[in-house]
């Protein structure tokens, strides 16, 4: 194996492990569709009462 696949071999290695590790913690950080609340609250904002919900 030549130096050139190497350095591609590694290169590949890193990126793979930080884009699983992306992908991990985006998948911690979020929720699944299934998993949301139906209901979501209405809050007042403002003088003008306008209901959001967030």
């Amino acid at each position: 194996m030549n130096k050139n696949q190497k350095i591609f071999r590694w290169v590949f290695i890193i990126f793979t492990l930080i884009m699983a590790g992306l992908a991990i913690q985006m998948g911690m950080s979020t929720t699944a569709p299934w998993n949301k609340k139906k209901n979501k609250p209405k809050i007042e904002i403002g003088s003008d009462a306008k209901l959001f919900s967030f």
